[in-house]
């Protein structure tokens, strides 16, 4: 629902934008005939925009995801230049054409650019050490999140993850929500699973993020997972070792156990996987939550509005639990970056005594 609003609110803007377009050509005198047909274009850009966000197979397409993409920038672009410089404008052609010439080129670098950072896999090792009262071998594990299979996440990509995945084919992947959405097609979701099976990783666990719940077919997907190497657990534990255990919790935004009913008055410690990095629940038996959701904002203005949200944005934060919340693998909507890495978390953990 909050998706829904968000996309409302962007429409919205964008509508409101072009309309403000249309003023400063009119007070530049630039002629009726190339007004309307900047409109044309307008009209035409956002048509392939909900093209896009309209959950059919057509809107997850490489092709409308490009198109729309370089729409949505050019739309933005050409009205910011034109807004920024209204107190020059003229109604002569070549301004009109500088104008449209300076906005294509500026959105065409912004479009590289974001595209790029969106298909590069980043790797970022880290390693935390955590206070306990046992002790604990160390642990190694590879973190992956909010992949949205069909935007960034397809193809090629796919292979390329792969092969990072299979450079460490020992060490566990935890795959902490979002690994399809609203837009994924059966086939997309099949494609990354078949890659899967027949890869060298030996253990793979699944959390569910709340855009999985999103997919109307949600229950066919999962079914789909079934056949698959990868375990899709929700509130249900596994055993990392003596004293140690992890907890696989279902999305908030579904029905669930509380922490305390899942964990009660356990004396052992408890590693949390939690899709969104809310922190709300607190036990003490908890010494870490690995979680993904907020992109680090996927595009940089936006990670100041996530970070109103969330507690932890992207990285360690020593909140109570300690927090790390990885930027993600992949992007959702559209296949863009800027500022923030898609990324592919590989994790130490060191344990050690509450004494020192």
């Amino acid at each position: 629902m909050l998706l829904k609003f968000i996309l409302i609110l962007v429409l919205i803007g964008i509508l409101a934008g072009l309309v403000l377009q249309q003023r400063v050509l009119q007070r530049c005198r630039v002629s009726e005939k190339i007004r309307r047909q900047i409109q044309i274009f307008d009209c035409l850009a956002v048509f392939v925009l909900i093209a896009r966000f309209i959950p059919l197979p057509l809107g997850s397409t490489e092709l409308v995801q490009i198109l729309a993409l370089a729409c949505l920038i050019m739309l933005v672009i050409s009205t910011l230049i034109l807004v920024l410089v209204q107190r020059w404008c003229s109604g002569k052609n070549t301004w009109i054409f500088i104008w449209l010439l300076c906005s294509a080129l500026l959105s065409a670098g912004v479009g590289v650019i974001g595209w790029q950072q969106a298909h590069t896999l980043v790797v970022h090792e880290t390693q935390l050490t955590l206070t306990s009262q046992f002790n604990h071998d160390d642990l190694h594990f590879t973190v992956i999140s909010d992949l949205h299979l069909g935007t960034a996440i397809q193809g090629k990509q796919i292979d390329s993850l792969i092969r990072i995945l299979e450079e460490t084919p020992d060490q566990p992947v935890l795959i902490l929500g979002d690994l399809f959405d609203e837009y994924t097609t059966p086939s997309q979701l099949q494609q990354f699973i078949d890659k899967i099976n027949q890869s060298q990783l030996k253990t793979i666990y699944m959390i569910a993020g709340n855009h999985e719940y999103h997919q109307r077919f949600h229950e066919a997907y999962f079914q789909q997972l079934q056949a698959s190497r990868i375990q899709l657990l929700r509130d249900q534990s596994i055993s990392l070792g003596e004293h140690l255990k992890l907890l696989l919790r279902q999305d908030r935004s579904q029905p669930r156990q509380s922490l305390d009913e899942l964990i009660g008055n356990s004396k052992e410690d408890w590693i949390v996987l939690d899709h969104q990095p809310k922190l709300k629940e607190k036990n003490p038996a908890v010494l870490l939550q690995l979680s993904g959701h907020t992109h680090a904002g996927q595009v940089v203005p936006f990670s100041l509005a996530v970070r109103i949200a969330y507690p932890c944005v992207v990285g360690h934060c020593d909140t109570s639990p300690q927090a790390f919340v990885t930027s993600g693998t992949g992007t959702w909507g559209l296949p863009f970056r800027l500022g923030t890495d898609s990324e592919v978390l590989r994790v130490t953990l060191h344990f050690k005594p509450q004494s020192e």
